[in-house]
């Protein structure tokens, strides 16, 4: 049997072997570099074939939508949308192609002019099927120099591409001369560097590696050092030593999360105790004072609206005292065969005057009734009346909101209830979505930081799961979903 010492001996004389073969092949494809200076440049003209394709999709969209104004015809709106989606794919081909970072300013310029010529662009044809014509030229007539910075974007993008072409040209003929005499001093060295190499492995590393890998093993007889297998010996401890410090390490996560979560539970605990007894008593009474007054004193309008604000403010302090509690105490799940489609029904009409204060749109799109599976309609009406509230706060100009019911089958899970919350607000930032089911985290100022991550335990209570997907500016949307087959969650409410 070979010993370690003999292997790493035969393996430095095979690199040595190796680097002088390669340092001799190298030279002789330098050689040859200017040959084959046009099949490198293939990539940047990989790049420019991108760049212009990507100037002839633009110009393709060109005239679409005034097609569409004056013959009313969806199929120009069907054919437009395949040449945005060609435009787009031409627009990713050419980011992953960009290698400079004037290139990747001007896409990045070009990616956004483009999304907001296009978001103008639906604008204009909604206009025109809305019947209001004269509105959609007059926009249709601004975004037309919009469409001429984008096409004189991508020249500008093509150029660079030229530029960079005749660049590398110049470059790789001066670099190759370079590589030459680098290699052939590098034949040289690396002969004289493989030799020190050989004799610091044997004085410094090896002799104290074999030492170990005998000292540790556990052959318990006295073959000569010579012939035992130190590789075996050794590697069998390094593996052992990483395996348990893997353990270790996932043992310490573990707790280390399992004791966060402790800590927030028990602040949460002490938290809501405290606010049980030294306000929500308190708090009653006045209600119910305020509750007699009202209905006793005569009170002029500005009486009235201090009175109002009053209620209003302590209606506030007793909703997030409810939130504490209720995330401190977890009720138990009352289920009953139930359509979730009814409890968003409920939920809406419970918002109905939230939404025309705040002139939020609803829609709801749905091809029938969910079907019927075991629920708690109360809980999750409440998880719902929670993402509805969090995106109407969200748009505090008014927009629309859009939900949708379907089912899908999920392998291995079976049948799947989806129900969809989209928004058009501003959207959240990538930083904070990370944390907005995190308890106590909030953006608003009067905000408990317990609405999310109540939603979420309700849904995952049920036996589903809650998802968040959002850009800045294009909106947010919630994904809850539920099982609807005969499984864990049944049993959960058995």
């Amino acid at each position: 049997m070979i010993s370690l010492r003999s292997r790493i001996a035969l393996l430095l004389f095979c690199i040595i072997v190796l680097n002088l073969a390669g340092a001799g092949i190298t030279l002789w494809y330098t050689n040859r570099t200017q040959s084959l200076q046009v099949q490198l440049s293939a990539k940047n003209v990989a790049a420019l074939e991108a760049s212009h394709e990507l100037s002839a999709s633009l110009m393709d969209q060109k005239g679409n939508t005034t097609y569409y104004l004056l013959s009313h015809d969806d199929a120009w709106i069907t054919e437009l949308n395949e040449k945005r989606i060609l435009f787009e794919g031409w627009l990713t081909k050419a980011k992953q192609a960009a290698f400079s970072p004037e290139s990747m300013l001007v896409l990045a310029d070009l990616e956004k002019l483009y999304f907001k010529y296009d978001a103008s662009r639906q604008e204009v044809i909604e206009l025109y099927k809305q019947g209001e014509p004269e509105a959609g030229a007059e926009l249709h007539w601004k975004i037309r120099d919009e469409f001429n910075t984008l096409l004189l974007l991508c020249k500008e993008f093509r150029g660079l591409y030229v530029q960079a072409i005749e660049n590398n040209r110049k470059e790789f003929a001066e670099e190759a001369t370079i590589v030459s005499d680098l290699i052939v001093a590098g034949l040289v060295l690396s002969a004289i560097i493989e030799i020190l190499l050989v004799v610091f492995l044997y004085r410094k590393i090896l002799d104290p590696i074999r030492n170990l890998a005998h000292a540790t093993d556990d052959l318990g007889d006295e073959t000569p050092l010579s012939t035992k297998n130190d590789v075996l010996a050794l590697s069998n401890k390094v593996e052992s030593l990483l395996s348990h410090i893997g353990d270790t390490q996932r043992e310490l996560d573990a707790n280390k999360e399992t004791l966060v979560q402790s800590e927030k539970m028990a602040l949460v605990g002490k938290l809501a105790a405290g606010v049980a007894h030294s306000i929500r008593n308190p708090l009653t009474s006045v209600k119910m004072r305020l509750f007699s007054l009202e209905r006793t004193l005569k009170l002029d309008d500005q009486q009235q609206e201090d009175f109002d604000v009053v209620s209003e403010e302590i209606s506030h302090i007793d909703n997030i005292t409810k939130n504490f509690l209720e995330f401190s105490r977890r009720p138990e799940l009352k289920a009953k065969i139930q359509s979730p489609s009814e409890v968003v029904d409920m939920a809406l009409r419970l918002l109905k005057h939230r939404f025309e204060s705040q002139e939020v749109r609803v829609t709801v799109e749905r091809t029938g009734l969910l079907p019927a599976i075991p629920i708690d309609g109360g809980q999750l009406k409440e998880a719902l009346v929670n993402l509805i509230l969090n995106a109407c706060d969200a748009m505090v100009q008014g927009g629309a909101i859009t939900i949708t019911e379907k089912t899908d089958v999920v392998d291995p899970l079976g049948t799947i209830v989806f129900i969809r919350i989209e928004d058009t607000g501003p959207g959240i930032a990538e930083d904070v979505l990370e944390k907005i089911f995190e308890p106590f985290f909030s953006t608003k100022e009067e905000g408990s930081g317990l609405g999310l991550a109540i939603a979420r335990r309700i849904v995952e209570e049920h036996g589903g799961w809650l998802h968040v997907t959002s850009v800045e500016n294009q909106g947010t949307t919630f994904l809850l979903a539920l099982p609807a087959t005969r499984g864990n969650t049944w049993q959960k409410f058995s």
